[in-house]
């Protein structure tokens, strides 16, 4: 039977793609040889761009053999996404050991933040919002708080997926829509002289490696 063709989403991983389609496994997607023109095209499976294509396997049945008269248990296992966020103050400092909330999808996870200031959690792979809140001591009004959106970032070659970094990275404010105004030429300049680019204001290929090797890769 052959593999249906889907269409990506804003927002779409390979992840909630195989739970959209109800599989176990993005990876069996991704690897699957009709894919490999997307792989070429995309070298991270979590970061896809509106209008790519995936073809998605048709499914294989699974035969088992079981015992008659007794009660048999099957257990699946659920997709989970990976959070994965580096922090740091205004300042750059470093946020190592420090309490933290993290409230998604109608869920809250607490814990503490990892020796490398890395806030890394197991949630439901659903494109979403949530609210990212680090406390810096025992005063619990001493806080820090984050917006986050999870699950919605674009490839660097598009300048969607250049804003979104920026945005993450704490260069720019403004919104991820894709247009090129005054404020990213700002924002794209700052970032270019803090990591010793040519200030050119412009998303060209040295700066889009810079960011992709700072925000991608921690």
């Amino acid at each position: 039977m052959a593999g249906e063709s889907y269409t990506v989403q804003q927002g779409d991983t390979m992840i909630t793609i195989a739970k959209k389609k109800e599989l176990r496994s993005w990876e069996w997607i991704w690897n699957h040889p009709d894919n490999q023109s997307l792989r070429d095209k995309r070298s991270d499976p979590q970061v896809l761009a509106p209008g790519d294509t995936v073809v998605i396997p048709a499914k294989k049945p699974k035969d088992f053999t079981v015992e008659t008269g007794k009660k048999h248990v099957f257990r699946v296992k659920s997709l989970k996404a990976k959070v994965r966020i580096s922090l740091s103050d205004e300042n750059g400092g470093a946020l190592a050991g420090k309490r933290f909330k993290l409230e998604v999808a109608g869920k809250t996870h607490e814990g503490r933040t990892t020796s490398d200031s890395i806030v890394e959690l197991d949630i439901d792979p659903e494109p979403t919002t949530g609210t990212l809140t680090v406390w810096m001591g025992a005063d619990p009004e001493k806080e820090l708080v984050w917006k986050l959106n999870l699950g919605s970032l674009d490839p660097i070659d598009e300048m969607t997926g250049v804003q979104a970094r920026l945005t993450n990275l704490g260069f720019l404010s403004g919104g991820v829509d894709g247009s090129v105004d005054e404020e990213l030429q700002s924002a794209l300049t700052q970032f270019q002289i803090v990591h010793g680019l040519e200030p050119t204001g412009e998303a060209d290929d040295a700066t889009k490696n810079k960011l992709v090797e700072l925000h991608d890769r921690r």
